[in-house]
């Protein structure tokens, strides 16, 4: 019994519940940890004056040996046997064309980086709301699973009453024992599925999934704008993949600029210091200090094909964007249509409730009086625990609906900090 043993745990609020799962679950350390990668994999082309240290060390067995006479009559040796030899390199860049788009790029796949992880947190924050409502209405299912039982059981009641009183034929006896059994079944079912709802918002939030939870009702049932035009907007300003899209587009212009680039001249100076076994020709220290221009006058038509395939993902990101755009307006307008219509049900809901009510007053009182069967009675039972549920179902309907209404819009996150730096483990 879950639903029971959770009353011993303090509840948490849906807001409470967000703020745990993004510090605490799984997929978010797995967004973390891929942000971290591509913060990396950016890091490696940032486009700095990185100058480049390079040690090399060889030995050298050789032969024969090779000497000759100086004229004071000394060998001096040219090829000697066996040759140690340390080199120190230095590089430093001076000038590379296409710096101006190498920054740009590093900026916006850093930027995109950024707004990766936010996505995929909002993607969780969305799951997690809607987790924790589906908590609440299988709690709903199990209070009215219980409300069926009490109703199952004083029918029953009535009707032993009434048998016993010679008032009512034994078979309507047998009629409220079924009910009775059928509502006892609803009941089992229904707490299985509060146990089932647990489970997943427990995975969601980083927890065991058995570990006890209670959550708190949420507050009155969200107001639905008049017209969902500054929702669209909203959307079309802050949904992380349209952002996301944005750096990949420029991302992509400045990879044309960077492989047009590839046929310009570069300047880069060079230092070497040498260590070496010395020779008649070759004196023990050696130093160099050159400056190299590179200029490349073909390559084979590289630069072209990738300035070819660079426009192409420019292209592909741009229509991307148009039909990302179009696919955030759809996601708003979804949203909130379904909004409109939960809040619809939850006011029809009510009407029925209120006239199931009165129907079913009546039908036990023309039972009690002899004058309608059990049968009856247990029809207008059902019909009232259904429109309850109906209205139930109809307001958390509407929570989910604003879920998605927020996370279509962008807003998913709003008033939570997803900085990486700030996410640490559970509390």
């Amino acid at each position: 019994m879950a639903a029971v043993a959770d009353q011993a745990q303090p509840p948490i609020t849906l807001e409470q519940g967000v703020r745990e799962a993004v510090r605490g679950s799984a997929q978010v350390r797995a967004a973390r940890a891929a942000l971290e990668t591509a913060r990396a994999q950016a890091e490696r082309d940032r486009p700095i004056a990185r100058p480049t240290v390079t040690a090399i060390a060889s030995g050298t067995a050789q032969g024969p040996r090779v000497d000759f006479q100086q004229p004071d009559g000394q060998l001096a040796t040219v090829l000697p046997e066996a040759v140690g030899r340390l080199d120190l390199i230095i590089e430093q860049p001076l000038y590379r064309a296409g710096l101006g788009p190498a920054r740009e790029r590093y900026s916006a796949e850093r930027t995109a980086a950024e707004l990766e992880y936010r996505k995929a947190v909002a993607d969780l924050v969305l799951a997690l709301r809607k987790a924790f409502i589906d908590v609440l209405r299988a709690d709903a299912g199990v209070r009215a699973a219980r409300d069926g039982v009490d109703a199952a059981e004083r029918s029953r009641k009535l009707v032993d009453d009434r048998v016993a009183a010679g008032q009512a034929r034994p078979i309507d006896a047998q009629t409220a024992q079924a009910q009775s059994a059928e509502a006892q079944a609803a009941l089992t079912q229904a707490e299985g599925s509060a146990s089932l709802a647990r489970y997943s918002l427990n995975r969601l939030l980083g927890r065991a999934l058995r570990e006890p939870i209670a959550v708190a009702a949420v507050e009155d049932a969200p107001a639905v704008p008049a017209s969902p035009d500054e929702a669209v907007a909203r959307g079309l300003r802050g949904r992380p993949e349209l952002l996301l899209l944005d750096q990949n587009l420029v991302s992509a212009r400045a990879g044309i600029a960077l492989a047009r680039s590839q046929t310009q001249p570069s300047v880069t100076a060079r230092g070497q210091l040498t260590e070496q076994t010395p020779s008649a020709f070759l004196h023990e220290h050696y130093y160099a200090a050159t400056l190299e221009v590179r200029w490349p006058l073909s390559d084979g038509g590289k630069s072209r094909q990738d300035a070819r395939e660079a426009r192409s993902q420019a292209d592909r990101v741009e229509a991307l964007l148009d039909d990302a755009r179009q696919g955030i307006g759809l996601d708003v307008l979804h949203a909130w249509e379904s909004m409109r219509a939960a809040q619809g049900r939850i006011s029809l809901a009510r009407v029925q409730r209120d006239a199931d009510e009165a129907a079913e007053l009546v039908a036990e009182k023309a039972y009690e009086v002899g004058r309608g069967t059990i049968l009856e009675v247990q029809a207008a039972q059902r019909e009232v625990r259904a429109a309850r549920a109906a209205e139930l179902s109809a307001l958390y309907d509407l929570h989910a609906a604003n879920a998605d209404f927020l996370y279509a819009q962008g807003d998913a996150l709003n008033g939570l900090a997803v900085s990486p730096a700030g996410h640490g483990g559970r509390p």
